[in-house]
């Protein structure tokens, strides 16, 4: 018999090698022999206990099977979630820089100068406009209404027209209105270039907060 037969079963030492020779003659004989070792009852012990383990973990896995997949899904759809909040931080966050960009000092500043240059030219048109509209003869000062004038000898007198006041109200109602948009235009202007200039100053600060 070889040695490290005789070293994994150790209890083969104590039969003589004609019995092992005689045994090993039938297969049938060599498996019942060797399932009678304790060597061999140990071991298919040990691979009887695996197998009751293995199926007791199997069973607990069936009953939480439902619960995985929930769990599964839920994962799923919490990824999901996750990705389509990323894309759309990303998009806010592009966003946002797009608002600091429109909202830093040095573009503010820019965009004063702008408005300030296109108010002062806004007056200028409400003044240009007034101007020509008096010049032309427009509806701007009216000198006249466009009804014959009334005759005094409609009413028992002599045939003198009489001077009506319409024409004046018209032209001083243009005048108070040309006057009170004008100023409010040049208020606003007047606004803006303090503003323009405390700032050319360094008198404006801008916090981030």
């Amino acid at each position: 018999m070889s040695t490290p037969l005789l070293q994994q079963f150790p209890s083969l030492s104590t039969y003589p090698p004609t019995f092992l020779k005689d045994l090993l003659s039938s297969p049938e004989l060599t498996e019942a022999f060797l399932f009678s070792l304790p060597e061999v009852q140990q071991l298919a012990g040990e691979v009887e206990k695996l197998g009751r383990e293995n199926e007791e973990i199997a069973r607990r896995n069936m009953e939480l099977r439902d619960q995985l997949i929930a769990l599964r899904d839920a994962t799923a759809q919490s990824y999901s979630h996750a990705e389509h909040q990323k894309r759309r931080w990303a998009e806010i966050e592009k966003a946002q820089a797009n608002l600091y960009q429109r909202n830093r000092p040095s573009f503010l500043h820019l965009r004063l100068r702008h408005s300030l240059t296109a108010q002062d030219e806004l007056s200028e048109k409400i003044a240009s406009a007034f101007i020509e509209g008096r010049s032309g003869g427009g509806s701007a000062a009216p000198s006249r209404v466009d009804s014959p004038a009334p005759m005094s000898s409609d009413f028992g007198g002599s045939s003198t027209p009489m001077q009506g006041s319409f024409g004046d109200r018209s032209q001083s109602k243009a005048v108070d209105d040309f006057i009170q948009e004008f100023k409010a235009a040049r208020k606003t202007y007047h606004k803006r270039a303090i503003w323009a200039e405390r700032w050319s100053r360094g008198e404006v600060a801008w916090r981030d907060d």
